[in-house]
């Protein structure tokens, strides 16, 4: 079974829509999404839309519960008052285009998902087990996965938030963060998603970069009177969230 897994879509069609045509053309059998669907780009609804349609089981993330929940933060830590002013405005744009039904939706996502595939335990969350807005950087030391290892017991574990793409191996657990498809960076403004092969003996995991036509959605966000920038930053890390990460890893 050939599965391919988004995250960290930010309200990005073309991107999304990019992606979802490369997994096909690769064969993929499904689709996993470990969430943040919407925030920060100029198409929530439509991105909602697209994964209701396709019935691709999705995780909620950090901005899905904000937006779902009308809160007046995401729940993010921002480099400048400039990028938290954009931020907001976006949050709160993002609320208003959205229905009231798209916004059931958002809330009653589920924020970890526990699966069997192919005879594997599969655990799919956003930042963590315990947080949403919580950050499994690449850099995080060895003990950080080796706890969630011992505490979920899972083959796989699948997730987003820190719009890196990597696989890290600790003891059995196979981690997989899957990269973001609607947030790149100026350097780089692709599409990034894993690709999880579970056919054979080995679990097989690769990384696939998209090219869309990131300088429409730019124009769609000025049109909008969106800071464009909210989607080529990378997400900084949320001091409360990181100190409560050490502080249960040392416990």
């Amino acid at each position: 079974m050939r599965i391919a897994v988004i995250a960290d879509l930010h309200a990005n069609l073309p991107a999304l829509r990019a992606v979802l045509d490369d997994a096909a053309a690769l064969g993929c059998d499904t689709a996993w999404c470990v969430g943040d669907v919407v925030g920060r780009g100029p198409h929530p609804a439509e991105v909602i839309d697209e994964l209701r349609r396709l019935a691709i089981p999705t995780i909620q993330g950090n901005w899905d519960e904000a937006v779902g929940l009308r809160r007046e933060h995401p729940g993010v830590a921002w480099p400048s008052p400039e990028a938290e002013a954009a931020g907001l405005q976006s949050l709160a744009w993002t609320i208003q285009r959205t229905t009231d039904d798209h916004r059931a939706w958002l809330r009653q996502l589920p924020a970890a998902h526990r699966l069997d595939v192919e005879g594997r335990s599969v655990l799919l969350f956003h930042g963590s087990p315990l947080r949403q807005n919580e950050y499994l950087w690449s850099d995080r030391p060895s003990r950080v996965f080796a706890r969630l290892t011992s505490d979920q017991g899972d083959d796989l574990i699948c997730f987003g938030n820190t719009h890196e793409a990597f696989h890290r191996v600790v003891g059995k657990t196979h981690f997989v963060a899957a990269g973001s498809v609607g947030c790149g960076t100026l350097e780089d403004p692709t599409a990034w998603y894993s690709v999880i092969d579970l056919a054979g003996p080995e679990l097989m995991v690769n990384f696939r970069s998209v090219a869309y036509d990131h300088l429409a959605v730019e124009a769609a966000m000025r049109a909008l009177d969106l800071e464009p920038g909210l989607l080529w930053g990378p997400p900084a890390a949320h001091p409360s969230a990181e100190a409560e990460a050490e502080s249960l890893v040392e416990a």
